[in-house]
């Protein structure tokens, strides 16, 4: 009696341990060393390959699951979608959450990618609802402005509450810190692209200014 199974899986062949297989015997693939009276068992009693008409590059996942369980630690760059799909043809129980399913963590790179793009989804909506705030379009020839650091403070954390979880290092950003200074470079770079959009020309000024021992934002917006 053979101890292994070989697979054709999509045109490609691997071999498991009928020790691996029976741990789940009632799926589809427990079923080839346990159910006697069908023709695929015979065929592994022979040493015969058994084909499964299914997707090679996600097999490995589902060998993994027999030898292991959960969690599954999958590639990056694997499609959680489609894995899930193929570990049902197989009859095994699996969702894709972080406890059945883990990624390796994110390079600092994406990392740090990740953490631009969201800063610059708060600094497009912050520079959109300071435009709101300063009447813009502009019917004169300029237009001016201050607003409480802490109203500003306020405005970021709805801003964050609107774009998500990822938006939670910057919620916590001090009203007094560098990192404000640096997000208001943002939001002023924003401003001046929704400026230039309009096709009309106008310039913006926007800084953290003292007046009678408060912290301000002072904005203009100038027609050049």
């Amino acid at each position: 009696m053979t101890s292994f199974v070989r697979l054709n899986v999509g045109g490609r062949e691997f071999s498991v341990a009928i020790s691996t297989l029976l741990r789940h015997p009632d799926t589809l693939l427990g079923q080839l060393v346990t159910n006697q009276s069908t023709a695929e068992y015979q065929q592994v009693q022979q040493g015969q390959p058994v084909f499964i008409d299914a997707d090679p590059s996600l097999f490995p996942y589902v060998i993994d699951y027999y030898r292991h369980g959960t969690p599954l630690f999958i590639d990056g760059n694997t499609d959680t979608r489609r894995l899930m799909r193929e570990m049902r043809y197989f009859g095994l129980n699996i969702s894709d959450s972080e406890t059945d399913l883990q990624r390796p963590p994110p390079s600092e790179e994406q990392r740090a990618s990740r953490r631009d793009e969201v800063m610059r989804r708060v600094a497009v909506k912050m520079a959109r609802t300071l435009l709101l705030l300063a009447k813009f379009p502009v019917n004169g020839g300029s237009t001016c402005g201050e607003i409480g650091m802490t109203r500003v403070k306020s405005m970021l954390d709805d801003i964050c509450d609107w774009v998500g979880p990822e938006a939670a290092e910057i919620k916590r950003f001090s009203s007094s810190g560098n990192e404000i200074l640096m997000l208001l470079g943002e939001v002023w770079n924003e401003m001046q692209i929704s400026l230039q959009g309009s096709g009309r020309p106008f310039y913006c000024s926007l800084e953290r200014v003292q007046e009678g021992g408060l912290t301000k934002l002072a904005f203009t917006i100038d027609r050049i």
